[in-house]
């Protein structure tokens, strides 16, 4: 036997290496979002599953983004195949695979990120009113803050100050790993102090009926949607509504991007519109210059 087949016969198949980098990824990397990479990977091992790692082709790669394609936006397609693409490269690392990356080589479908739904007031009030009871304060919640999915699921009482009206996201639960404060209007203030009396010894804010910690709304959300005619919208679409009524509402960008946790502030300058901003500089200068003409020939 050669070299490369003693090297082949270590090569273990998608399937086996799949469960080594999502033990890995929840138990050594403690990684907040190993469950979700184990549901991305789901589509490949139906696939691919039998295969070993050096069998999984650029053509295996190609295949997989049509067929996949058929049921899901570009965007999750993309999720699977970096999620692949890094278990890959890590199985590289670790002497278990050998040769190019057919991820990388291919690489991944274009994505227009810039297509976000923002909601309109009625829309809203048809959102709540199709949502069950659970999810319509986690609903009021996202449109007030601007907070993430899994910064609403992931709130605990102790992360909110009530007196002082405000909620701290911590490092652990926010994207940009950086803790956050954010204010609480007088809306929202008043639902937080009506799910506190529901609960007063509960460890997190938003529980399921049964008096449980809410871990998906996945469900829950889609069937809203659906009973409200909102086909396509997602959860994070909310986040985009609250950055758009700020801006419109003429808060300043950067408080509405500390608000929003972003880490780069062009990532919150997509929600202005710079013609609109344009001429209101420029109407300032001129209202600035007729309070000055008048004083001058007063």
């Amino acid at each position: 036997m050669g070299r490369l087949d003693i090297l082949e016969s270590y090569i273990p198949t998608l399937q086996e290496f799949s469960t080594e980098y999502i033990n890995h990824a929840r138990d050594v990397k403690q990684k907040r979002s190993w469950k979700r990479d184990a549901q991305l990977l789901q589509p490949l091992l139906k696939l691919y599953k039998s295969k070993k790692l050096s069998d999984i082709t650029t053509k295996d790669i190609e295949d997989f983004k049509l067929s996949r394609l058929q049921q899901v936006r570009p965007a999750t397609v993309n999720r699977s195949l970096a999620v692949l693409r890094h278990l890959l490269n890590m199985a590289k690392r670790w002497k278990k695979f050998f040769g190019d990356n057919p991820v990388s080589i291919v690489g991944l479908l274009e994505e227009n990120n810039q297509i976000e739904r923002i909601l309109t007031p009625e829309e809203e009030k048809t959102l709540i009113e199709a949502s069950i009871s659970y999810l319509r304060p986690i609903i009021n919640t996202a449109l007030n803050t601007g907070m993430r999915k899994g910064e609403i699921l992931s709130l605990k009482w102790a992360d909110v100050d009530l007196t002082n009206s405000y909620i701290i996201i911590n490092q652990t639960n926010s994207k940009s790993k950086k803790q956050r404060k954010i204010p609480v209007n007088s809306f929202l203030k008043k639902l937080l102090i009506e799910l506190k009396l529901k609960s007063p010894q509960g460890e997190y804010v938003f529980l399921d009926n049964k008096g449980q910690k809410i871990n998906t709304i996945r469900t829950a959300y889609t069937a809203a949607c659906r009973r409200a005619n909102l086909i396509g919208l997602r959860f994070h679409d909310l986040r985009h509504t609250t950055a758009t009524r700020m801006v419109e509402s003429g808060a300043n960008i950067v408080v509405i991007s500390k608000i929003l946790g972003h880490s780069d502030i062009k990532t919150t300058m997509r929600y202005t519109h710079p013609e609109d901003s344009l001429k209101e500089a420029l109407e300032s200068l001129g209202n600035f210059g007729n309070f000055t003409t008048k004083i001058a020939t007063n």
